[in-house]
C-alpha cells in the first residue's frame, strides 16, 4: 500500500480523513495540499493544518448558504466537521490543552448546521444518563423514497475509543439514509464532547450504556415521536474497533434483533499484551516488575515511538486513570471472557455480524474477530457472518478505513436478511432502467 507517511499510526489517520471523501466529509484536493503541510510525528502541524482547512470548508459553507446553495454549504460543513475532529487527535497527550474540547465543539456545531441541511429529518438531543449527566445524541432518518414496507428499522450506533458522534456519521447514517434505515448515534461516557466538556470516563460493562439507550429510545423517543414509524422490533448495534466490543456487549441485550462489530476485539488486554515483548509483560504480571518500573519503562519508551506515548496518555484520559499500569488493569476488564472464565458471548442471542482486517495497526483477526466468532457457536450459521477484509480496497484496513462504501454494501445486505427488511418497489420506469443494466 502506498504510504503518506513513515509512521503508520499516522499514515492511519490521515487515510482516516481521506477515506472520508465519498461521503462529502473530504476533498481529495484538500487533503492533498495539508499532506505538503503535516509533518511526520509532528503534532503541532497537524493540529494547525486541519483546523485551517476546517476554517476553509466552513468558509466556504457559509458562501454556499449565502448564495442559496444548500448542497455546497451541506458538503462544505461536513468536510469542516471532520477537519476539526481530526485537528484536535494528536494533542492527547496533554488532555488538560483547551484546544481539544474547543476542536470537538466546533466539529459538532458546524457537522449540526451541515444536518440541518439534509433532505431527510435529523434530530438532535440529550439522552439523560445518570447523576445528572446526559449523552449528546443524533436520530437520523431515511429518505422517503428508500422506505421498506412497514415502520422504518433503527440501527442504534456506539462510539469507540477515540471517535465522536461527528464521526459516526460515515460508518452508519451516510450508508443508512439512502437504504431505508433510521440511525441513532451519540457519544457515551468517556467519548466526544462527553469526555471533553462532562469529564467522564468508559466503562467496560457498555451494556449498562446501551440499556440506557434503548429504555430512552422505548420510553421517551418512541411514545413522543410516533409519527416517525420506528420498528422497536427491528433494532439493530453498530459499532466499530472498540466500539465493535461495545456493540457485542450491548447485543445480550434481548431489545436489540442484530449486531454488527466492525474489527473489534475479544480482549483488549491480550492485545496489548501479544504487542508488548513477553519477558516485559510476564514480568509485570507475576509482580516480579513493580508499577513503577513498569511506568517508567513505558514512559521511557514513549520518547522514541509517539504511537506508544499517544496510547497510553488517551487511555490514562479516557479510562480516568494516572499511569500505564494503570490502563493495563482497565484493559484486563475489557473482555468478553468474564473473571469467573465465563463466556459473555453465550448471552447473545441475536444474529452477528462481525468482520476483521488483515492489514490492522490494532487488532489481528486470529485473536479476535475470528475468537469472537468461534464463541458463538450457539448460534445458527445462517444468523452469523464472518468477513476478514484482506487488502485495502477488500476492508483489511482497521475500522474498514477508506472502504466505508464497502462495509455499507455488505453489512446492509446482511441486516435486510436478518431483520427481514423489504424496500417500497421502484417506479416502472426505474425498474425497466434496472433491468437493461448489465452487471
Amino acid at each position: 500500500m502506498f504510504k503518506f507517511f513513515k509512521s503508520p499510526f499516522f499514515n492511519f489517520e490521515y487515510l482516516r480523513v481521506l477515506g472520508a471523501a465519498p461521503f462529502q466529509a473530504s476533498e481529495i484536493s484538500e487533503c492533498l495540499e495539508a499532506h505538503s503541510h503535516l509533518k511526520n510525528d509532528d503534532p503541532e502541524t497537524w493540529y494547525r493544518t486541519w483546523t485551517a482547512f476546517g476554517d476553509k470548508a466552513k468558509a466556504l459553507g457559509e458562501d454556499a448558504w449565502a448564495n442559496h446553495d444548500k448542497a455546497a454549504a451541506r458538503w462544505a460543513f461536513l468536510r469542516a466537521a471532520n477537519y476539526y475532529r481530526s485537528s484536535e487527535f494528536f494533542l492527547h497527550c496533554q488532555p488538560d490543552d483547551p484546544r481539544l474540547c474547543a476542536a470537538i465543539q466546533k466539529s459538532s456545531d458546524v457537522h449540526n448546521r451541515a444536518v440541518a441541511l439534509f433532505d431527510t429529518e435529523v434530530m438532535v438531543f440529550n439522552i439523560p444518563y445518570e447523576n445528572g449527566l446526559e449523552l449528546p445524541a443524533r436520530l437520523y432518518m431515511p429518505e422517503t423514497g428508500s422506505r421498506s414496507l412497514g415502520r422504518i428499522p433503527l440501527i442504534l450506533q456506539t462510539n469507540g475509543f477515540d471517535s465522536t458522534g461527528e464521526e459516526l456519521y460515515l460508518y452508519g447514517p451516510a450508508g443508512a439514509i439512502p437504504r431505508g434505515y433510521a440511525v441513532l448515534s451519540f457519544d457515551g461516557p468517556g467519548q466526544g464532547l462527553s469526555l471533553r466538556k462532562d469529564k467522564t470516563i468508559l466503562r467496560p460493562d457498555w451494556e449498562h450504556v446501551t440499556s440506557k439507550v434503548l429504555d430512552y429510545i422505548f420510553d421517551v423517543l418512541a411514545p413522543q415521536n410516533e409519527r416517525l414509524e420506528l420498528d422497536l422490533n427491528r433494532i439493530a448495534v453498530l459499532g466499530a474497533s472498540m466500539g465493535g466490543y461495545f456493540a457485542l456487549r450491548a447485543s445480550a441485550d434481548p431489545r436489540i434483533k442484530a449486531c454488527v462489530s466492525c474489527d473489534g476485539f475479544y480482549s483488549l488486554f491480550e492485545v496489548a499484551r501479544s504487542r508488548m515483548p513477553g519477558w516485559f509483560i510476564n514480568s509485570w504480571l507475576d509482580g516480579t516488575m513493580s508499577d513503577g518500573v513498569f511506568n517508567a519503562i513505558s514512559n521511557f519508551l514513549g520518547r522514541f515511538n509517539f504511537q506508544l506515548k499517544w496510547e497510553f496518555a488517551h487511555s490514562q484520559w479516557t479510562y480516568g486513570v494516572k499511569t500505564p499500569a494503570d490502563v493495563m488493569r482497565v484493559m484486563q476488564t475489557m473482555s468478553l471472557k468474564g473473571e469467573d472464565g465465563s463466556e459473555y458471548l453465550e448471552k447473545v442471542h441475536c444474529p452477528v455480524m462481525v468482520t476483521g482486517a488483515a492489514q490492522t495497526i490494532y487488532f489481528e483477526p486470529d485473536i479476535n474477530a475470528e475468537k469472537v466468532m468461534a464463541n458463538l457457536g450457539h448460534l445458527e450459521h445462517r444468523h452469523k457472518l464472518l468477513w476478514v477484509g484482506d487488502g485495502e480496497s477488500d476492508g483489511g484496513i482497521q475500522a474498514k478505513i477508506a472502504t466505508l462504501s464497502l462495509m455499507h454494501q455488505y453489512m446492509f445486505e446482511w441486516l435486510d436478511k436478518q431483520l427481514g427488511v423489504r424496500r417500497l418497489s421502484a417506479s416502472a420506469k426505474d425498474e425497466v432502467r434496472y433491468s437493461q443494466v448489465e452487471l
